[in-house]
């Protein structure tokens, strides 16, 4: 998709470190943090809401499992996608978040 911005940043188009990539996947900061640890796994082909994901969810599944323990996040996480007018960006993605919140009140629980 030519004006997603998730799919500029895999083709390269917007610098980003990624975390994590593999064939699937991408892994990176968010760059509007709400935890002290806010990470986006996307996938790579373009997929606009959780709702259409077909296949893509087992090996982003996989990956956040990676994540999760690389990052020795397992004693407390939250996982969550955004929809409808919640997703701000149409490229489906998690966010895994973890550590100190900078509003708890801001994320359900």
């Amino acid at each position: 998709m030519d004006d997603c911005v998730f799919c500029k940043i895999i083709k390269g188009d917007i610098k980003v470190d990624f975390i994590y990539e593999d064939k699937d996947c991408v892994v990176f900061n968010s760059n509007a943090p709400v935890a002290e640890h806010h990470l986006l796994v996307v996938p790579k082909k373009h997929v606009e809401k959780f709702i259409d994901l077909g296949g893509e969810i087992m090996p982003m599944a996989t990956v956040a499992q990676k994540i999760i323990e690389k990052f020795n996040l397992e004693s407390g996480y939250k996982m969550l996608f955004n929809g409808g007018k919640y997703q701000e960006v149409m490229h489906v993605h998690w966010h895994i978040l973890a550590g100190k919140f900078k509003n708890e009140s801001g994320i359900l629980a």
